[in-house]
């Protein structure tokens, strides 16, 4: 082999030489890449998981929560004025003739013992399940609306394509989300409007209060209780919000699919 030839071939031996390593040093990188992608992937998930854990926390201890004051305005509250209401009316009996103002405050009384009746009720975790959606929304309406002041108008369809626990999460969501309202607004209506097909439902709060600013805004635990049940639920929260009052838009799929 004359010297040409030879560095010919070294040429080409170096050239290969060179190749394999590049390709090698390649295959490690994309190997390291593929390994950093995993790994953020499963960070990304274990914190993910954590979130929902953590949130489901969140809303068992508020259930709890809410249970107990119901059993409270119930067992004690509730007997209380009963027990008011039956010593009115026994000194009604005595008197054997009370006034407009003695049987205007038997009546208040009455109402008073019907609110926290259904007060009660519409905190109770068990009482929710027995019922849908709609039916605690128009219950709860009822109540708000019985009080002078403020005006629930609802805008629903006649059933909901719901599992009981995320009906219950759905609900918990509207309700603080025209609390916040009846709470901040300043405003003297509002009116809720649900829409639904086959895999999403989507839900409006609105009221003509003075409204906020949401660039500037923070959201307080209200605001973000909502965020992260939408989002729980695989759903969206946004609000808009302007002088002439505050709509809070919920969109949730009706399963977990």
């Amino acid at each position: 082999m004359d010297s040409l030839s030879q560095e010919v071939y070294i040429i080409v031996i170096g050239c290969a030489f060179f190749l394999l390593v590049a390709t090698g040093i390649i295959f490690l990188v994309l190997i390291y890449q593929k390994r950093q992608l995993r790994f953020l992937m499963d960070k990304q998930e274990l914190e993910s998981r954590y979130s929902e854990e953590l949130l489901k926390t969140r809303i068992e201890t508020q259930e709890q929560t809410l249970n107990t004051i119901s059993r409270e305005i119930h067992d004690n509250i509730g007997q209380l004025l009963n027990s008011s209401k039956t010593l009115l009316a026994a000194h009604q009996r005595k008197v054997n003739n009370a006034g407009p103002e003695f049987q205007n405050a038997e009546a208040q009384l009455s109402q008073a013992i019907h609110e926290l009746r259904a007060l009660s009720r519409s905190l109770n975790g068990e009482w929710l399940e027995r019922f849908n959606f709609y039916e605690n929304l128009n219950t709860e309406t009822a109540r708000i609306n019985a009080v002078d002041g403020v005006q629930v108008k609802l805008d629903l369809p006649t059933s909901i394509s719901m599992v009981k626990e995320r009906q219950l999460v759905l609900y918990r969501m509207v309700q603080e989300a025209f609390q916040n309202s009846l709470k901040h607004s300043g405003g003297n209506v509002i009116h809720i409007t649900a829409r639904q097909n086959d895999s999403h439902i989507a839900i409006s709060i609105a009221d003509n209060g003075k409204g906020f600013n949401t660039a500037d805004h923070i959201q307080g635990f209200g605001m973000n209780s909502i965020t992260q049940r939408a989002k729980l639920m695989g759903g969206t929260a946004r609000w808009v919000s302007d002088n002439t009052g505050t709509g809070v838009h919920i969109e949730v799929p009706l399963t977990t699919g």
